[in-house]
């Protein structure tokens, strides 16, 4: 269903990437099986972002100039979400927070330039949710090239089934409440690890950012 009529929008069905990223498809990866898709198969143009087909930035329509607020801002974000906890604590909540812990000493051992803002980021109560962006092109290459080092070797860790591994742990996985008491729910944490790391990401390379409201089309999970 098409939401909006501007042609700097391209609508890309992740259900028709066939392509598998390091043996696991769109249900793991969520929005991030587009964003491999995209770096891979498109030529990129100036500037990158995206959307969700239920969530988008708050201008609709209305898109800004992005030469013009690119001159006062290195990259462009949904508001973000302030929590009475640390990140750390907020995602021991929702999910299996030894997930994290992968994630961070993957950082620390293959991206170490990364680790310090990996500490601040997990340490603060600031997350830029969704995975929503709009980056600079070089930025954008140099993200999913980040993305792809550590999500890859995490699977390397703890191996491509990630449902058995679910499974395996669900005391350590499903919670008490909805929708986060499901396997198929915390099946997606490809994307929730990488959300994560894209606020690390954000963190280390950027200073000035611009940020917008989300319009939320449906609520669903």
């Amino acid at each position: 269903k098409k939401i909006y009529n501007n042609e700097v929008y391209k609508v890309i069905d992740s259900r028709n990437i066939n392509e598998k990223y390091h043996g696991l498809d769109d249900k793991f990866w969520s929005e991030l099986s587009s964003f491999f898709y995209v770096s891979d198969n498109m030529e990129l143009k100036d500037y990158v972002g995206f959307c969700h087909y239920r969530r988008y930035f708050g201008f609709g329509d209305d898109i800004p100039r992005i030469d013009e607020v690119f001159k006062d801002c290195d990259v462009i974000m949904c508001k973000p979400l302030k929590f009475k906890h640390s990140i750390f604590r907020q995602y021991s909540i929702c999910h299996n927070i030894e997930d994290l812990d992968i994630i961070g000493n993957i950082v620390k051992r293959k991206a170490p330039e990364y680790y310090k803002a990996f500490e601040s980021f997990v340490d603060g109560n600031i997350l830029f949710p969704c995975n929503m962006f709009i980056m600079k092109k070089a930025d954008f290459i140099e993200y999913i090239n980040f993305i792809k080092k550590i999500m890859y070797e995490y699977l390397d860790i703890v191996g491509t089934d990630i449902k058995k591994r679910i499974e395996d742990n669900k005391e350590k996985y499903l919670k008490d409440f909805s929708p986060n008491n499901t396997v198929e729910y915390q099946y997606r944490i490809g994307g929730y690890l990488a959300e994560r790391l894209t606020n690390v990401f954000v963190e280390k390379h950027f200073k000035k950012i611009k940020t917008y409201g989300i319009k939320i089309t449906e609520f669903k999970y």
